[in-house]
């Protein structure tokens, strides 16, 4: 009997959590002025932690927000409805110098801060058992103003580190001076790294850099398994930076695979590419990352290049026969640069991609240093001369299968 009661009690203190429903205007958020709601929105999330989680209701209105903090694992089951809400982020009057100079930035965190930054306070994981877990957050506008404020590198909308089960749909982020969102492996290395991130789910959302003058509308540096879908990118990165999306794993250890890019656009995007893949070298712990990724569907506009592919010194011991690591099919790239940027790449598949309007001039390293980087039944339209779609790489590891060829009259 007493086993029964026990049941029951913590059944109904989990329907219980699972229903609580807060609005940060009970805690004196104000979506109808413009002073600052940090306070206000922390409070919120703080009395949802001690119900035990649930929804965050934000009306529509326009929020002013340094930080808002979810640390530590507790910080799991929330849901954030944003109700056509705007978040403005406030940044300080001053940048500071980080790492004798390299950066100057806004950022309280040095490795990666956020508007709303979530980090499970945990170092070298190796599963999600200690991660901030099911995490959603909706209908929200996130505006940092890079046209004012300007670039940097280390402030971003979203920022995570070891969360699993993180989904972020139908949310807008415009003018990041960094990232729109960012899934790390910390958000300051003095403090804590290599929390896992996991299932990372990001759909519908649109990413608008404003002026180019950014770092990449997603970084995705550690994470088992994500899916970025039907999300639009225009007018992002900076010339010295990678790309609208970047999956860059820092370290060998750290596990990036399984993801999948589907029906998204790229318009007018800077840096070295719109999707930067970063492979990084094999190690006996870590054999099965830098595996299983999946981009189709997608369309590329006034690119540098649609996607760029980088591995590490054991390129050529990784080919594989008739297998890929990375798979770009069932996609339309136009005015574009370069037709595949390679440098030390290893098993890629181009399958049935349509490139029109080479733009001249194009990158030099087009089909750099590679191996097993097959482009089958793709179709080249409207180019100048047979070095615009780089079948005359030195390399004989690239292979051009069932393609089509029309030059432009």
């Amino acid at each position: 009997m007493k086993k029964i009661i026990l049941l029951h009690f913590l059944f109904f203190t989990i329907v219980a959590a699972a229903n609580t429903r807060l609005n940060v205007i009970d805690f004196g958020a104000n979506g109808a002025d413009q002073l600052e709601d940090t306070s206000s929105f922390q409070a919120c999330v703080e009395a949802l932690i001690k119900a035990g989680g649930g929804e965050i209701i934000i009306p529509k209105g326009n929020y002013y927000i340094k930080h808002v903090k979810f640390f530590g694992k507790q910080y799991s089951n929330i849901t954030i409805i944003g109700e056509d809400a705007t978040i403005h982020q406030i940044v300080p009057s001053r940048r500071v110098s980080v790492e004798n100079g390299r950066w100057m930035t806004f950022a309280e965190r040095k490795g990666a801060d956020g508007v709303f930054v979530f980090d499970a306070r945990v170092s070298g994981q190796k599963d999600d058992s200690n991660s901030i877990k099911n995490i959603t957050i909706k209908g929200l506008t996130f505006n940092s103003h890079v046209e004012k404020v300007g670039f940097d590198e280390l402030s971003h909308q979203i920022s995570a580190h070891g969360v699993s089960n993180f989904n972020v749909e139908n949310c807008n982020f415009i003018g990041f001076l960094g990232d729109g969102i960012a899934i790390n492996a910390a958000t300051d290395y003095s403090i804590n790294r290599d929390a896992y991130n996991k299932d990372i789910t990001i759909t519908n959302c649109h990413f608008d850099g404003i002026n180019k003058d950014n770092r990449q509308g997603i970084s995705i540096y550690y994470a088992d398994g994500f899916l970025i879908e039907n999300c639009s990118f225009k007018n992002t990165t900076r010339e010295d930076m990678p790309g609208a999306l970047d999956i860059e794993p820092n370290a060998d250890y750290q596990i990036s695979r399984n993801g999948i890019i589907r029906n998204c656009t790229f318009d007018n995007i800077g840096g070295i590419g719109a999707i930067i893949i970063n492979k990084q070298k094999k190690i006996s712990s870590n054999l099965d990352s830098s595996t299983g990724f999946l981009i189709e569907n997608c369309s590329f506009n006034n690119v540098r290049v649609a996607l760029a592919v980088f591995g590490a010194d054991d390129f050529q011991q990784l080919a594989k026969q008739n297998s890929y690591d990375v798979v770009f099919r069932n996609s339309n790239v136009s005015n574009y640069k370069s037709l595949f940027v390679a440098r030390k790449a290893s098993n890629v598949l181009t399958e049935n991609v349509t490139y029109r309007n080479a733009q001249l001039p194009g990158y030099t390293d087009c089909l750099n240093e590679g191996s097993n980087i097959l482009f089958r039944s793709c179709k080249f339209l409207n180019y100048v001369s047979d070095k615009d779609y780089c079948s005359t790489s030195t390399s004989k590891k690239y292979q051009f299968k069932n393609c089509t060829y029309q030059k432009k009259n």
